[in-house]
Protein backbone atom coordinates (compact mmCIF):
# COMPACT_ATOMS: atom_id res chain seq x y z
CA UNK A 1 0.00 0.00 0.00
CA UNK A 2 2.40 2.20 1.01
CA UNK A 3 5.03 2.94 -2.01
CA UNK A 4 8.94 3.38 -0.60
CA UNK A 5 10.52 6.10 -2.94
CA UNK A 6 13.79 7.83 -2.41
CA UNK A 7 12.94 11.66 -1.39
CA UNK A 8 14.45 14.36 -3.18
CA UNK A 9 13.36 16.70 -0.84
CA UNK A 10 15.85 18.84 0.81
CA UNK A 11 15.07 18.68 4.60
CA UNK A 12 17.37 16.13 5.21
CA UNK A 13 20.30 17.97 4.15
CA UNK A 14 18.97 21.37 5.82
CA UNK A 15 18.63 19.59 9.21
CA UNK A 16 22.37 17.74 8.85
CA UNK A 17 23.77 20.40 7.89
CA UNK A 18 22.62 22.50 11.48
CA UNK A 19 23.73 19.26 13.05
CA UNK A 20 26.87 19.27 12.03
CA UNK A 21 27.50 22.99 13.09
CA UNK A 22 26.96 21.56 16.52
CA UNK A 23 29.78 19.87 16.27
CA UNK A 24 31.64 23.51 17.29
CA UNK A 25 30.72 22.07 20.82
CA UNK A 26 34.05 20.99 21.18
CA UNK A 27 36.46 23.62 19.67
CA UNK A 28 37.71 24.89 23.03
CA UNK A 29 38.27 21.31 24.14
CA UNK A 30 41.80 19.44 23.73
CA UNK A 31 41.15 15.67 22.99
CA UNK A 32 44.58 15.70 24.51
CA UNK A 33 42.85 16.24 28.20
CA UNK A 34 42.52 14.02 31.22
CA UNK A 35 39.03 15.60 31.16
CA UNK A 36 38.27 15.80 27.61
CA UNK A 37 35.84 12.23 27.39
CA UNK A 38 33.71 13.59 29.99
CA UNK A 39 33.36 16.97 28.63
CA UNK A 40 32.50 15.69 25.22
CA UNK A 41 29.89 13.31 26.64
CA UNK A 42 28.01 15.43 28.32
CA UNK A 43 27.87 18.20 26.10
CA UNK A 44 26.97 15.70 23.52
CA UNK A 45 24.27 14.13 25.84
CA UNK A 46 22.80 17.43 26.54
CA UNK A 47 22.76 18.74 22.96
CA UNK A 48 20.81 15.47 22.19
CA UNK A 49 18.49 16.47 24.76
CA UNK A 50 17.92 19.92 23.54
CA UNK A 51 17.21 18.71 19.93
CA UNK A 52 14.64 16.04 21.22
CA UNK A 53 16.51 13.19 19.62
CA UNK A 54 15.47 9.65 20.19
CA UNK A 55 18.56 7.81 19.47
CA UNK A 56 22.87 8.44 19.30
CA UNK A 57 24.27 6.75 17.57
CA UNK A 58 28.55 7.13 17.22
CA UNK A 59 30.20 5.25 14.65
CA UNK A 60 33.61 4.47 14.92
CA UNK A 61 36.19 5.61 12.21
CA UNK A 62 39.91 5.41 13.19
CA UNK A 63 40.92 8.07 16.23
CA UNK A 64 37.05 9.78 15.31
CA UNK A 65 33.72 9.11 15.93
CA UNK A 66 30.84 9.71 13.64
CA UNK A 67 27.90 10.76 15.54
CA UNK A 68 24.42 10.64 14.82
CA UNK A 69 21.13 11.69 15.87
CA UNK A 70 17.47 10.42 15.34
CA UNK A 71 15.35 13.09 15.15
CA UNK A 72 11.67 12.64 14.97
CA UNK A 73 12.31 8.98 13.49
CA UNK A 74 14.88 10.50 10.74
CA UNK A 75 18.44 9.80 11.47
CA UNK A 76 20.67 12.88 10.62
CA UNK A 77 24.59 13.73 10.90
CA UNK A 78 25.74 15.20 14.21
CA UNK A 79 29.22 15.71 12.77
CA UNK A 80 32.48 13.93 13.25
CA UNK A 81 34.82 14.11 16.96
CA UNK A 82 37.80 13.13 17.83
CA UNK A 83 38.30 9.83 20.52
CA UNK A 84 40.21 11.49 22.82
CA UNK A 85 43.94 10.27 23.76
CA UNK A 86 43.65 10.16 27.04
CA UNK A 87 40.41 8.76 27.82
CA UNK A 88 37.89 8.03 24.83
CA UNK A 89 34.68 8.59 24.27
CA UNK A 90 33.51 4.85 24.05
CA UNK A 91 35.11 4.23 27.54
CA UNK A 92 33.45 7.14 29.20
CA UNK A 93 29.66 5.94 28.10
CA UNK A 94 30.47 2.66 29.32
CA UNK A 95 31.88 3.38 32.73
CA UNK A 96 28.74 5.62 33.31
CA UNK A 97 26.22 2.78 32.16
CA UNK A 98 28.10 0.30 34.30
CA UNK A 99 29.84 -1.20 31.57
CA UNK A 100 32.96 -3.54 31.09
CA UNK A 101 35.25 -1.13 29.75
CA UNK A 102 38.00 -3.78 29.14
CA UNK A 103 35.94 -6.21 27.28
CA UNK A 104 35.98 -4.52 23.55
CA UNK A 105 34.91 -7.88 21.88
CA UNK A 106 31.48 -8.72 23.16
CA UNK A 107 27.78 -6.68 22.65
CA UNK A 108 26.88 -5.20 26.14
CA UNK A 109 24.32 -3.49 27.73
CA UNK A 110 23.67 -0.57 30.26
CA UNK A 111 22.01 2.00 31.44
CA UNK A 112 22.56 5.62 32.96
CA UNK A 113 21.30 8.73 33.91
CA UNK A 114 21.55 12.29 32.96
CA UNK A 115 21.92 14.57 35.85
CA UNK A 116 20.18 17.63 35.23
CA UNK A 117 17.14 15.84 33.57
CA UNK A 118 14.29 13.74 33.90
CA UNK A 119 16.03 11.44 31.47
CA UNK A 120 17.87 7.87 32.01
CA UNK A 121 19.60 6.36 28.26
CA UNK A 122 20.06 2.74 27.46
CA UNK A 123 23.81 2.17 25.82
CA UNK A 124 24.31 -0.54 23.76
CA UNK A 125 27.59 -1.57 22.17
CA UNK A 126 28.60 -3.65 19.57
CA UNK A 127 31.98 -4.95 18.37
CA UNK A 128 32.98 -3.81 14.52
CA UNK A 129 35.20 -3.88 12.07
CA UNK A 130 36.97 -0.22 13.34
CA UNK A 131 36.13 -0.67 17.12
CA UNK A 132 33.29 -0.76 19.25
CA UNK A 133 29.82 0.88 17.60
CA UNK A 134 27.39 2.54 20.84
CA UNK A 135 23.88 3.59 20.12
CA UNK A 136 21.68 5.47 23.09
CA UNK A 137 18.71 5.06 23.44
CA UNK A 138 16.80 7.84 25.04
CA UNK A 139 13.68 7.48 26.96
CA UNK A 140 11.02 9.13 28.84
CA UNK A 141 11.81 12.41 27.02
CA UNK A 142 10.76 15.50 29.55
CA UNK A 143 9.47 12.80 31.81
CA UNK A 144 6.05 12.38 29.51
CA UNK A 145 4.29 9.38 30.87
CA UNK A 146 1.87 8.69 27.57
CA UNK A 147 -1.26 7.89 28.29
CA UNK A 148 -4.09 6.92 24.93
CA UNK A 149 -5.13 10.05 25.23
CA UNK A 150 -2.05 11.83 24.79
CA UNK A 151 -1.36 9.95 21.68
CA UNK A 152 -3.11 12.20 19.16
CA UNK A 153 -5.18 8.91 18.10
CA UNK A 154 -7.60 9.15 15.69
CA UNK A 155 -11.24 9.20 18.04
CA UNK A 156 -12.62 6.41 16.13
CA UNK A 157 -9.47 4.27 17.08
CA UNK A 158 -8.81 5.76 20.38
CA UNK A 159 -12.44 4.75 21.03
CA UNK A 160 -12.36 1.04 19.99
CA UNK A 161 -8.86 0.95 22.41
CA UNK A 162 -10.67 2.40 25.27
CA UNK A 163 -13.50 -0.02 24.75
CA UNK A 164 -11.02 -2.95 24.81
CA UNK A 165 -9.15 -1.83 27.28
CA UNK A 166 -12.32 -1.79 29.41
CA UNK A 167 -12.77 -5.59 29.17
CA UNK A 168 -11.50 -7.98 31.59
CA UNK A 169 -9.85 -10.52 28.98
CA UNK A 170 -8.69 -10.37 25.32
CA UNK A 171 -5.86 -9.39 23.16
CA UNK A 172 -4.82 -5.63 22.70
CA UNK A 173 -2.50 -6.13 19.82
CA UNK A 174 -0.32 -2.93 18.25
CA UNK A 175 1.46 -3.63 14.70
CA UNK A 176 3.70 -1.83 12.23
CA UNK A 177 6.84 -1.52 10.86
CA UNK A 178 9.81 -0.63 13.47
CA UNK A 179 9.72 2.93 14.84
CA UNK A 180 6.14 2.89 14.42
CA UNK A 181 5.53 4.00 17.79
CA UNK A 182 3.95 0.50 18.77
CA UNK A 183 5.90 -0.03 21.84
CA UNK A 184 5.21 3.90 23.04
CA UNK A 185 1.16 2.37 22.72
CA UNK A 186 1.27 0.00 24.41
CA UNK A 187 3.21 1.44 27.61
CA UNK A 188 0.45 4.13 26.98
CA UNK A 189 -2.31 1.09 27.57
CA UNK A 190 -0.67 -0.90 30.22
CA UNK A 191 -0.54 2.41 31.85
CA UNK A 192 -3.87 3.62 31.73
CA UNK A 193 -4.78 0.35 33.04
CA UNK A 194 -2.34 0.54 36.02
CA UNK A 195 -3.29 4.14 37.25
CA UNK A 196 -7.67 3.19 37.16
CA UNK A 197 -7.05 -0.17 38.80
CA UNK A 198 -3.79 0.85 41.46
CA UNK A 199 -3.21 -2.54 43.34
CA UNK A 200 -6.62 -4.27 42.99
CA UNK A 201 -5.58 -5.78 39.41
CA UNK A 202 -2.19 -8.00 39.13
CA UNK A 203 -0.18 -6.73 36.23
CA UNK A 204 3.06 -8.39 35.36
CA UNK A 205 5.14 -7.31 32.26
CA UNK A 206 7.50 -9.24 30.00
CA UNK A 207 9.55 -6.48 28.13
CA UNK A 208 12.89 -7.14 26.21
CA UNK A 209 14.09 -4.42 27.44
CA UNK A 210 12.26 -2.85 30.18
CA UNK A 211 12.43 0.42 28.47
CA UNK A 212 10.53 2.47 30.93
CA UNK A 213 8.89 2.16 35.25
CA UNK A 214 5.67 1.65 35.16
CA UNK A 215 3.81 2.08 38.87
CA UNK A 216 1.67 -1.07 40.08
CA UNK A 217 3.22 -3.10 37.51
CA UNK A 218 5.64 -6.08 37.81
CA UNK A 219 8.04 -5.82 35.09
CA UNK A 220 10.50 -8.56 34.11
CA UNK A 221 13.18 -8.68 31.41
CA UNK A 222 13.94 -11.92 29.40
CA UNK A 223 17.08 -12.88 29.42
CA UNK A 224 18.09 -15.46 26.13
CA UNK A 225 21.50 -16.68 27.69
CA UNK A 226 20.05 -17.97 30.64
CA UNK A 227 17.00 -19.87 28.82
CA UNK A 228 14.55 -17.19 29.95
CA UNK A 229 12.75 -16.60 26.31
CA UNK A 230 9.52 -15.24 25.40
CA UNK A 231 7.77 -18.55 25.57
CA UNK A 232 9.00 -19.59 28.86
CA UNK A 233 8.97 -16.47 30.41
CA UNK A 234 4.84 -16.33 29.61
CA UNK A 235 4.65 -19.49 30.82
CA UNK A 236 6.35 -18.49 34.14
CA UNK A 237 4.33 -15.35 34.25
CA UNK A 238 0.74 -17.35 34.22
CA UNK A 239 1.68 -18.95 37.38
CA UNK A 240 1.80 -15.81 38.43
CA UNK A 241 -2.08 -15.54 38.59
CA UNK A 242 -1.76 -11.99 36.47
CA UNK A 243 -5.23 -10.58 35.13
CA UNK A 244 -3.77 -8.39 32.68
CA UNK A 245 0.21 -8.52 30.96
CA UNK A 246 2.32 -6.74 28.63
CA UNK A 247 4.35 -9.21 26.35
CA UNK A 248 6.59 -6.94 24.86
CA UNK A 249 6.70 -8.71 21.15
CA UNK A 250 5.27 -11.65 19.37
CA UNK A 251 7.82 -12.86 17.66
CA UNK A 252 7.22 -16.53 17.64
CA UNK A 253 4.63 -19.10 17.20
CA UNK A 254 4.87 -20.23 20.85
CA UNK A 255 4.51 -17.25 22.50
CA UNK A 256 1.73 -15.93 20.17
CA UNK A 257 0.06 -19.63 20.82
CA UNK A 258 0.19 -18.47 25.12
CA UNK A 259 -1.22 -15.25 24.17
CA UNK A 260 -4.02 -16.44 22.73
CA UNK A 261 -4.78 -19.25 25.03
CA UNK A 262 -4.26 -16.79 28.04
CA UNK A 263 -6.97 -14.56 27.16
CA UNK A 264 -9.14 -17.44 26.51
CA UNK A 265 -8.68 -18.44 30.08
CA UNK A 266 -9.67 -14.59 31.00
CA UNK A 267 -6.36 -12.28 31.14
CA UNK A 268 -6.26 -9.20 29.29
CA UNK A 269 -2.78 -9.21 26.92
CA UNK A 270 -1.23 -6.28 25.39
CA UNK A 271 1.30 -7.03 22.83
CA UNK A 272 3.08 -5.85 19.63
CA UNK A 273 3.93 -7.27 16.41
CA UNK A 274 5.70 -6.46 13.21
CA UNK A 275 2.96 -6.50 10.36
CA UNK A 276 2.53 -3.66 7.42
CA UNK A 277 -1.01 -2.99 8.01
CA UNK A 278 -4.08 -4.63 10.18
CA UNK A 279 -4.72 -7.31 7.50
CA UNK A 280 -1.26 -8.22 7.12
CA UNK A 281 -1.02 -8.83 11.29
CA UNK A 282 -3.79 -11.32 10.75
CA UNK A 283 -1.77 -12.96 8.51
CA UNK A 284 1.05 -13.14 10.45
CA UNK A 285 -1.25 -14.89 13.51
CA UNK A 286 -2.51 -17.52 11.48
CA UNK A 287 1.11 -18.03 10.12
CA UNK A 288 2.21 -18.61 13.59
CA UNK A 289 -0.58 -20.62 13.92
CA UNK A 290 -3.19 -19.03 15.85
CA UNK A 291 -6.72 -21.30 15.65
CA UNK A 292 -8.80 -18.45 13.99
CA UNK A 293 -11.71 -19.04 16.30
CA UNK A 294 -9.53 -18.55 19.15
CA UNK A 295 -8.71 -14.76 16.81
CA UNK A 296 -12.38 -14.33 16.10
CA UNK A 297 -13.23 -14.70 20.34
CA UNK A 298 -10.12 -13.11 22.05
CA UNK A 299 -8.77 -10.63 19.16
CA UNK A 300 -10.40 -7.26 20.95
CA UNK A 301 -8.63 -5.29 18.68
CA UNK A 302 -6.12 -5.21 15.96
CA UNK A 303 -4.11 -1.80 15.75
CA UNK A 304 -1.60 -1.10 12.68
CA UNK A 305 0.05 2.44 13.06
CA UNK A 306 2.47 4.69 11.44
CA UNK A 307 4.26 8.07 12.81
CA UNK A 308 4.72 10.82 10.13
CA UNK A 309 6.54 13.96 10.96
CA UNK A 310 4.17 17.20 11.48
CA UNK A 311 5.29 20.09 9.80
CA UNK A 312 6.33 23.01 11.73
CA UNK A 313 4.26 26.05 11.99
CA UNK A 314 6.69 28.06 9.60
CA UNK A 315 5.22 26.10 6.83
CA UNK A 316 5.09 27.91 3.42
CA UNK A 317 1.98 27.47 0.75
CA UNK A 318 3.50 25.10 -2.05
CA UNK A 319 3.00 27.54 -4.70
CA UNK A 320 5.33 29.86 -3.22
CA UNK A 321 7.72 27.33 -3.26
CA UNK A 322 9.01 24.47 -5.91
CA UNK A 323 6.81 21.27 -5.24
CA UNK A 324 9.64 18.34 -5.59
CA UNK A 325 8.41 15.74 -8.25
CA UNK A 326 7.81 13.01 -5.97
CA UNK A 327 4.73 15.01 -4.93
CA UNK A 328 3.46 16.20 -8.33
CA UNK A 329 4.16 12.61 -9.19
CA UNK A 330 2.34 10.81 -6.18
CA UNK A 331 -1.15 10.26 -5.71
CA UNK A 332 -0.46 13.27 -2.86
CA UNK A 333 -0.21 16.86 -3.48
CA UNK A 334 0.96 18.89 -0.88
CA UNK A 335 -0.13 22.10 0.31
CA UNK A 336 2.54 23.55 1.77
CA UNK A 337 5.89 22.28 2.52
CA UNK A 338 8.94 22.74 4.56
CA UNK A 339 10.25 26.01 5.71
CA UNK A 340 12.70 25.82 8.56
CA UNK A 341 12.89 28.16 11.57
CA UNK A 342 15.15 28.30 14.81
CA UNK A 343 12.09 26.17 16.73
CA UNK A 344 12.19 23.21 14.53
CA UNK A 345 15.74 23.44 14.23
CA UNK A 346 15.78 24.56 10.24
CA UNK A 347 14.44 20.94 9.42
CA UNK A 348 10.95 22.41 8.67
CA UNK A 349 9.33 19.48 10.51
CA UNK A 350 8.63 19.75 14.50
CA UNK A 351 6.92 16.19 16.03
CA UNK A 352 5.24 13.96 14.83
CA UNK A 353 1.46 12.64 13.97
CA UNK A 354 0.04 8.88 14.61
CA UNK A 355 -1.88 7.70 11.32
CA UNK A 356 -3.97 4.00 12.98
CA UNK A 357 -6.30 1.61 11.22
CA UNK A 358 -8.12 -0.76 13.11
CA UNK A 359 -9.67 -4.11 12.17
CA UNK A 360 -13.31 -4.15 12.28
CA UNK A 361 -15.02 -6.84 14.50
CA UNK A 362 -14.98 -9.88 12.57
CA UNK A 363 -18.52 -11.11 11.65
CA UNK A 364 -19.51 -13.60 9.50
CA UNK A 365 -18.40 -12.30 6.16
CA UNK A 366 -14.85 -11.62 7.36
CA UNK A 367 -14.54 -14.88 9.60
CA UNK A 368 -15.45 -16.69 6.72
CA UNK A 369 -13.06 -14.73 4.35
CA UNK A 370 -10.25 -15.78 6.81
CA UNK A 371 -11.42 -19.36 7.45
CA UNK A 372 -11.41 -19.89 3.53
CA UNK A 373 -7.52 -18.74 3.28
CA UNK A 374 -8.30 -15.82 1.14
CA UNK A 375 -5.16 -13.33 0.45
CA UNK A 376 -4.78 -10.17 2.51
CA UNK A 377 -5.75 -7.85 -0.26
CA UNK A 378 -9.55 -9.80 0.00
CA UNK A 379 -9.56 -9.44 3.73
CA UNK A 380 -8.61 -5.42 3.13
CA UNK A 381 -11.54 -5.08 0.90
CA UNK A 382 -13.98 -7.07 3.02
CA UNK A 383 -12.75 -4.77 6.28
CA UNK A 384 -13.01 -1.66 3.95
CA UNK A 385 -16.99 -2.31 3.12
CA UNK A 386 -17.11 -2.76 6.67
CA UNK A 387 -16.02 0.19 7.67
CA UNK A 388 -12.28 0.52 8.32
CA UNK A 389 -10.58 3.74 7.71
CA UNK A 390 -7.14 2.74 6.17
CA UNK A 391 -3.66 4.14 6.85
CA UNK A 392 -4.17 5.50 3.46
CA UNK A 393 -7.23 7.65 4.36
CA UNK A 394 -5.97 8.92 7.28
CA UNK A 395 -2.65 10.17 5.20
CA UNK A 396 -4.76 11.51 2.40
CA UNK A 397 -6.83 13.40 5.72
CA UNK A 398 -3.77 14.96 7.34
CA UNK A 399 -1.89 15.76 3.90
CA UNK A 400 -5.30 17.99 2.87
CA UNK A 401 -4.89 19.88 6.44
CA UNK A 402 -1.27 20.56 5.88
CA UNK A 403 0.57 18.77 8.60
CA UNK A 404 2.80 16.99 6.54
CA UNK A 405 3.90 16.48 3.57
CA UNK A 406 4.07 14.11 0.48
CA UNK A 407 7.73 13.32 0.90
CA UNK A 408 7.31 12.39 4.41
CA UNK A 409 3.70 9.56 3.47
CA UNK A 410 6.20 8.38 0.82
CA UNK A 411 9.00 7.48 3.63
CA UNK A 412 6.87 5.18 4.94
Amino acid sequence: MWKNRKSDSNDVPRQSQLLNATCEFLRDVDPRNDDYATIAVDRMLRQAIKLHASDIHLDPAGASIQIRLRIDGVLSSFGVVPQGQMTTIANRLKSIAKLLTYRVDVPQEGRLAILGSELEARVVTLPTLHGERIVIRLANQQGKQWLPSDLGLPQLVFEQISASLAEPAGVVLFTGPAGSGKSTSAYACIRAIAATSSSSRSIVSLEDPIEVEIPNVAQSQIQPNVGYDWASGLKAILRQDPEVLLVGEIRDNETAQTVFQAAMTGQLVVSTMHARSACDGLRRLLDMRVPVHQIRSSLNVLVCQRLVRRLCDCRVPSSTSPVPATARESRWVDDFVPAGCEHCHQSGYRGRLLLAEVLPAMDDHLGQAICSGGDTFDWQQIASRLGMQTLEQYATEVLRHGWTTSQELGRL
